[in-house]
């Protein structure tokens, strides 16, 4: 693992368990093993060590979806795919999707070129499910809906998921399955039932 690296992990450790304003940039080159002035070599500001987390995390989530998205079969294939590798990201990525989910709050909101990019990141993975519906309507497997708003719906629906999880909110099941099982009453085209002759 790289210094950088190592900074990276130490940080997403310690911004989800503590917070990012009660974590100080010593902690966190404590805990990476490497002198403060590392830390600021790699990443300027404890703003920009934030951002990088976040980068990182919704890079690796955008490659992972496009993925699931292009491998073979229908577009509600593809749709449940994606859904799929949502879940195991989130099992996988669960610290750093605390940070993102619960930090970016502290993002300074005079960034404009920062949430512009975390923006376009968003328009990214947005388009990707609408690529799935669109292919699922062109085949036949997903009934016709408003593919971008059912897109974003979608995507509401799981980031939704994704912060009452984080914020503990609520107590929630398990309703990972029951999220698939939902999104393919919602859009899976019905396939008649065949009647046999006798």
């Amino acid at each position: 693992m790289t210094k950088k690296d190592a900074i990276l992990s130490s940080a997403t450790e310690l911004f989800a368990r503590k917070g990012y304003k009660s974590t100080a940039v010593s902690e966190i080159a404590e805990q990476a093993d490497v002198a403060q002035g590392t830390v600021f070599h790699h990443f300027k500001s404890k703003e920009k060590l934030l951002i990088a987390i976040c980068d990182e995390l919704v890079l690796a989530y955008i490659t992972g979806v496009r993925q699931a998205a292009a491998g073979p079969g229908t577009g509600w294939d593809a749709l449940e795919r994606v859904l799929k590798f949502n879940q195991e990201f989130k099992e996988k990525r669960q610290r750093a999707i605390t940070v993102t989910f619960r930090e970016t709050g502290n993002l300074s909101r005079d960034a404009v070129e920062v949430h512009a990019y975390f923006c376009g990141l968003v328009s990214q993975i947005i388009e990707v499910k609408s690529q799935c519906i669109e292919r699922g309507i062109a085949d036949g497997s997903i009934r016709p809906v408003p593919v971008h708003s059912t897109a974003l719906l979608l995507h509401f629906l799981l980031v939704g998921k994704f912060h009452i999880e984080t914020d503990g909110l609520l107590e929630l099941p398990d309703l990972d399955s029951e999220l698939v099982e939902f999104c393919k009453r919602s859009l899976a085209a019905q396939i008649p039932s065949t009647v046999k002759s006798t």
